[in-house]
């Protein structure tokens, strides 16, 4: 198939990964009396990967050879860094929602180092994968399976997060602000990573990395289940 058609299938796979559409994600959709503590659970536990996604992005830009792919890269980090404004850093804007769920100043420090083992486990893998592994896996694992798939995830938690009694839109605009940002980077990433997606080897090697990304995030999200909703 040409690189249209293979996006576009991929496309498909990740939105239908159970790391996006069930698990946490669905439970979070679907959550009745959704509170402060929940959210509170969630955004603790959530904020140490939310730490280290740029860390796996500039690993990633760093091993690649491919200038296309760099400026891409090096595009969505100026976004996450708040493009010089440093009150609109991404982890700026967390610490926001943090704040705005009611998370004092000690349990967010505590929670900069993984609350749960699953966010580790993530955190290790693709510090790993992002810094040795294969440069056009790696790409896709940050550029595709961490972009592609926010828009529908962050619609997910946000039915949850706008449960709580008296939240303000302000505290979520870390989640509303990636819907059409991440479908900005996805756009970038696609067109970067479309000379390479034109041959059954290119192609094989970003759907590696897509799925690695995914497999991991499902761990994750177990774990973020477990801790915000209790044993299933």
């Amino acid at each position: 198939m040409d690189a249209t058609q293979f996006f576009h299938h991929l496309q498909e796979e990740v939105l239908a990964h159970p790391a996006i559409c069930s698990g946490f994600a669905a439970q979070m959709e679907q959550a009745q009396g959704f509170d402060r503590a929940h959210a509170q659970r969630f955004a603790l536990a959530y904020y140490a990967h939310i730490l280290h996604t740029r860390r796996y992005q500039a690993h990633a830009l760093a091993i690649a050879p491919d200038e296309r792919v760099q400026f891409a890269l090096a595009q969505i980090l100026a976004d996450e860094y708040g493009n010089g404004d440093p009150e609109a850093t991404h982890m700026a804007l967390y610490r926001r929602f943090l704040r705005g769920v009611g998370c004092d100043e000690t349990a967010i420090e505590a929670a900069t180092e993984p609350l749960i083992p699953e966010v580790r486990l993530y955190i290790d893998a693709m510090m790993a994968y992002t810094r040795c592994g294969d440069w056009l896996a790696a790409a896709a694992a940050v550029g595709i399976a961490m972009e592609w798939p926010i828009p529908a995830l962050y619609r997910r938690f946000l039915v949850a997060l706008r449960q709580i009694p008296e939240i303000e839109e302000r505290a979520l605009e870390l989640f509303t602000s990636h819907i059409t940002i991440d479908e900005a980077h996805s756009e970038w990433m696609r067109q970067a990573l479309t000379p390479h997606a034109s041959t059954p080897e290119g192609q094989a090697r970003i759907a590696a990395g897509v799925r690695y990304n995914l497999d991991a995030r499902w761990v994750l999200m177990e774990g973020l289940s477990r801790y915000v909703f209790g044993a299933r």
